[in-house]
């Protein structure tokens, strides 16, 4: 039912029939390694606060934890069977730093149903989420980022599978006052309306919104082997507070409508993991 695996030079417990997260870290020895890279180089000063909104095992928020161990990372994760792993793989690879939240985010604190699918099942544990109709659900809690996040807050992550336009709701304070730094997944091909809503929300609270997109594995041969499928990844978006240097030469968003770049020509950041046109 789990596997466990390095990659990050990091111990990961996942379930062994993840065909996406967990299958990635056992073969190719990462996944969507430029967010945890952006958010690590984001990360300048000595400590700080990252919310990891949707970290399922720790993919993200612990490679992040263990190059900045002075912050504090709050990994947020809706699925009672991830958190625990998350919880573990924490706890593992000793990063006190890492404080696990097991609920889901939205506009508001209430009760919500949440899929309750087992470890042990065949499938891609990432698309897990409260647009999932066909599992299974359990009471889950449902909190808000204002009533997790501190107010020194300085990188928000969210990816909660067609949920993050409601997260955003449930953040005025940390959109228009605390003001951090967010990577927001905008899953146009999947979730458009969420995607839209997204970038509305974030063009309209005065960010400087940029594209980011996050292949799964890059050219690099950490395992000794070639990706599987170079290229396949997921659109997101980064917004900057004003005055903060786009210092990864993103493309801009000019407005909620337009497409994200369809080429690897658009994401010179890309190079450097060796993913070229």
């Amino acid at each position: 039912m789990l596997d466990r695996t390095i990659a990050y030079g990091l111990d990961f417990t996942f379930p062994a029939k993840d065909s996406a997260i967990g299958a990635n870290l056992a073969m190719f020895g990462e996944f969507a390694r430029p967010i945890s890279d952006f958010l690590i180089d984001h990360a300048q000063t000595k400590t700080g606060v990252l919310i990891d909104a949707g970290a399922n095992i720790g993919s993200i928020s612990l490679p992040f934890a263990a190059a900045r161990r002075g912050w504090q990372v709050i990994a947020i994760e809706a699925h009672r069977g991830l958190a625990a792993l998350l919880s573990t793989n924490a706890v593992n690879n000793r990063l006190m730093n890492v404080d696990v939240v097991q609920a889901a985010v939205g506009a508001e604190q209430h009760v919500v149903g949440f899929p309750s699918v087992r470890l042990g099942a065949e499938r891609n544990f990432g698309t897990l989420s409260l647009r999932s109709t066909d599992h299974p659900t359990t009471p889950t809690l449902m909190t808000t980022l204002d009533e997790l996040a501190p107010d020194g807050a300085q990188l928000v992550k969210i990816d909660v599978e067609g949920y993050d336009a409601e997260t955003l709701i449930g953040a005025p304070n940390l959109l228009h006052k605390v003001r951090p730094i967010w990577l927001v997944e905008a899953a146009r091909n999947q979730y458009p309306e969420t995607a839209r809503a997204v970038i509305q929300t974030l063009l309209e609270a005065d960010y400087q919104v940029h594209w980011f997109f996050a292949p799964w594995t890059s050219g690099h041969k950490l395992k000794g082997r070639r990706s599987g499928e170079p290229g396949k990844g997921d659109p997101n978006v980064v917004a900057l507070p004003r005055g903060v240097e786009n210092r990864w030469n993103l493309p801009p968003v000019k407005n909620a409508d337009e497409p994200h770049p369809g080429t690897i020509d658009a994401y010179p950041y890309l190079a450097r993991y060796k993913i070229t046109s």
